[in-house]
């Protein structure tokens, strides 16, 4: 079975482009608006509380029917008293857009602790993460998405930002957006993605366990999360404010035992830890025993800390037609890993979802890496 998924995987790679074709961008919206399905009576609610019936029983039409939010505008995203902010030391890169994180935890409930793993999330948990692009110097709101921890487990729900509306809508089938974002202030246009149904699941699977196949969050781990942020204008903790107003549970008294990855941007770090740190945040969701990816080989979470053939020495680029190994260590130009970091065409870019443009100071950054560890011949 796990063959057959990664097979899958490889297909849906190459299946991308001619996707491209059949689906140009667009931004008129009004025609996906009127095909909607009628919205569940769950939905549908009047009081200024969070509708928690609709959050565990529903994908509603729009995210306004959640009433997560005491300001729904795309100059002001302001979440209920109940839902607070939360920070990353690094981020998945996603077209230079930038992203606000949220957290909704029912009352009474408390998050579990893991040193390496996923937190484990209370029923009835809500992340909620915003999409937006500085271009000629106007921040244009793209997306919201929503990921809800019901019963069954995980599910995560994207909802494309209408600015005339003031609001945002859930269709199944993703969209592709005409968008300009200033990179490097250079005015640059380009086609924006919002994730279909599917293109979720493909990023947010975890493992396969006796016919089961489940799903989790990517960014909210002790590694990521173990950092200073400002609270009433004092530099605190981040996972000790949280212990002190109650939302996590299990949480260490000494966090430097904390494996933490380091914001990959920070020069006065490590370059090994940081290049770790970026294929973690961008790759290891798929890249891990049980992720999407995980019969390419490749295991890039952070906390492993042999560089070896399960990090990509050496290791074949299997599924691609570009062939190489993953690391060619002293060899970072050739290496297959940032080579595919700045490829854009679907069928050869990793991640294969979520971007159509080039991090480039990302990939130099794994390329001098590599070019630091001690060179190896690679063979097949």
């Amino acid at each position: 079975m796990k063959y057959i998924l990664f097979i899958l995987f490889i297909f849906l790679i190459a299946s991308c482009k001619e996707q491209d074709a059949n689906n140009p961008p667009t931004n008129d919206y009004s025609r996906i608006i009127n095909s909607l399905p009628e919205n569940h009576s769950d939905c549908i609610s009047n009081q200024e509380i969070i509708n928690q019936l609709a959050l565990n029983t529903q994908r509603c039409n729009w995210l306004s029917n959640y009433n997560l939010f005491s300001d729904l505008s795309s100059s002001s995203i302001i979440p209920k008293n109940n839902i607070f902010q939360y920070f990353l030391n690094s981020e998945l890169f996603t077209d230079f857009s930038n992203k606000k994180r949220f957290i909704f935890i029912p009352e009474n409930k408390q998050i579990d602790f893991s040193y390496t793993g996923n937190f484990v999330f209370p029923v009835g948990s809500v992340l909620i993460k915003t999409f937006s692009l500085t271009g000629n110097n106007r921040d244009q709101l793209k997306e919201i998405r929503l990921g809800i921890k019901k019963e069954s487990g995980w599910i995560f729900i994207p909802y494309i930002w209408v600015e005339e509306k003031q609001d945002a809508f859930f269709y199944r089938e993703g969209i592709k957006l005409q968008s300009l974002v200033d990179i490097e202030s250079m005015p640059t246009i380009f086609t924006y993605e919002v994730p279909s149904s599917q293109n979720c699941l493909e990023c947010h699977r975890n493992e396969y366990e006796e016919d089961i196949i489940t799903f989790r969050p990517i960014g909210p781990k002790a590694r990521h999360l173990n950092r200073n942020i400002s609270i009433n204008g004092e530099m605190v903790n981040q996972l000790t404010h949280w212990k002190e107003k109650g939302y996590i549970t299990q949480l260490p008294n000494d966090l430097e035992t904390i494996d933490t990855a380091p914001n990959w941007r920070d020069s006065t770090s490590d370059i090994q830890d940081r290049a770790k740190a970026y294929l973690d945040i961008n790759c290891a969701h798929c890249h891990s025993e049980g992720g999407t990816a995980a019969l390419s080989g490749l295991r890039l979470e952070y906390w492993r800390k042999s560089i070896s053939h399960s990090h990509g020495v050496c290791n074949s680029s299997h599924g691609w037609r570009g062939g190489g190994f993953d690391i060619w260590p002293g060899q970072g130009e050739i290496s297959s890993i940032p080579i595919r970091m700045r490829h854009t065409a679907a069928k050869d870019r990793m991640p294969p979802i979520g971007r159509s443009l080039i991090d480039e100071e990302a990939a130099q950054l794994i390329i001098d890496w590599i070019d630091t560890l001690p060179y190896q011949e690679c063979v097949k």
